[in-house]
């Protein structure tokens, strides 16, 4: 089932999650707060995460990409790693099989 524009839910006694699809995909939030309402944990998972995970968009994409040429290669992860996230930092290795 597909997740929704955004929504979030209590998880309990001052704790709580929100969750959205952004164009770069899926950002969760976590907070938990102490006794006295005030901050004592917060956890941020970013599309990034998701899209650069070694099991994630970025390799899924790769796997199997035919490339004439190291320099091939290096141009497809290129555009695979701006059209996933154009802000992210990257470098590009490649390693003759």
């Amino acid at each position: 089932m597909p997740l929704p524009w955004s929504g979030g839910a209590c998880l309990g006694a001052g704790a709580g999650f929100g969750a959205a699809e952004t164009a770069r995909g899926i950002l969760l939030h976590f907070v938990q707060l102490d006794g006295e309402g005030r901050v004592a944990g917060y956890r941020i998972v970013a599309p990034t995460e998701w899209n650069f995970h070694p099991e994630g968009a970025f390799v899924r994409g790769m796997a199997g990409v035919a490339a004439r040429s190291a320099d091939a290669a290096r141009q497809a992860a290129a555009l695979m790693a701006h059209a996933l996230d154009p802000c992210v930092a990257y470098r590009i290795e490649v390693i003759d099989a």
